[in-house]
């Protein structure tokens, strides 16, 4: 359940036009992370620089389901109770709510069903009678910091690049740098603008140009979709966001785009909504303050009721 690689939502630099700003480009979580500070003291925003690059890393080192020295690693590989830290168990909790909420279709117990895909991607072979018996029951329990359950098949990429991108925002604003763009990768979290707001593009699920460009400040953009890591076997296109109830690639649009002030609940609203249908989706978000772009397989764009950005 791990999002996109590359930039699928992008900024135009709209909105901080003459005035001084610096960038780092950072790379975690699969994904180029490129962050913009707009302030005159350089040591100020060096500091910072550092801080944030210290969050992505510490979070890399907790989630990577494929580093055997990581903390998900150690928990996919235990048994019975499990010992985990503050930030893992707070994660944990973040996704058994959405697993509540979103009546299983975001599973952060899926892991040994992204490893086969992951696998496919590598040898494209697949069996489809393991595919079909792999176990993703999600019967995990907290209490304190231990954690239980049948087995751990840890995958948090649903939920941690928009946690973390979310914790860097609040560190920048509670330094008093409160104008930036971070753009990781599909996510991006702005804060204030110069101009009172950036235009912050969306890329077309079709081509490289942006199908619709969202004007706003202090807001997170968070598109999940599959056109930008796939891959073609046998004239088939398989993509990375699994469908738990399929187990095979979802398939009810071609991308969807949320638009709110947490970059937490836009990230994991990007990917339960690719999950559902278009339908279901619409009455799923009445409950959350934030502005849904579909993209449909037909190449129709359709908003949410109440739309703010037009």
């Amino acid at each position: 359940m791990k999002k996109v690689l590359v930039f699928i939502v992008f900024v135009l630099l709209t909105g901080c036009q003459n005035k001084t700003y610096y960038m780092r480009n950072l790379f975690y979580m699969d994904t180029i992370i490129n962050v913009k500070i707009y302030d005159s003291n350089k040591t100020k925003v060096d500091k910072a620089f550092a801080e944030i690059e210290s969050l992505y890393q510490k979070y890399e080192n907790i989630a990577n389901i494929y580093n055997e020295s990581s903390e998900v690693y150690r928990v996919n590989h235990s048994h019975g109770n499990v010992y985990v830290s503050d930030e893992l168990k707070y994660l944990i909790m973040i996704g058994q709510e959405w697993y509540q909420k979103s009546n299983g279709l975001l599973n952060i117990n899926i892991g040994a069903l992204t490893h086969l895909w992951h696998d496919f991607r590598t040898n494209y072979t697949l069996d489809d009678d393991l595919l079909k018996n792999v176990d993703i029951s999600n019967d995990i329990t907290i209490s304190d910091n231990t954690i239980s359950a049948s087995h751990y098949d840890l995958d948090l990429g649903s939920i941690t690049k928009g946690y973390v991108t979310e914790l860097a925002g609040k560190y920048l604003e509670s330094v008093g740098l409160n104008y930036y763009i971070i753009n990781a990768g599909g996510n991006v979290k702005v804060g204030k603008s110069y101009k009172k707001y950036y235009n912050i593009g969306v890329q077309s699920p079709i081509n490289n140009d942006s199908f619709y460009v969202v004007k706003g400040e202090n807001i997170s953009v968070v598109t999940s979709g599959g056109y930008e890591r796939f891959y073609e076997y046998e004239g088939n296109i398989y993509h990375h966001i699994i469908d738990p109830n399929t187990k095979y690639p979802a398939n009810n649009m071609k991308s969807v785009t949320v638009i709110g002030n947490d970059s937490s609940l836009c990230d994991i609203l990007s990917t339960t909504l690719f999950l559902m249908s278009i339908d279901d989706g619409m009455n799923f978000i009445k409950d959350y303050d934030v502005d849904v772009i579909w993209f449909t397989l037909d190449n129709e764009i359709i908003k949410s009721e109440g739309f703010h950005y037009e």
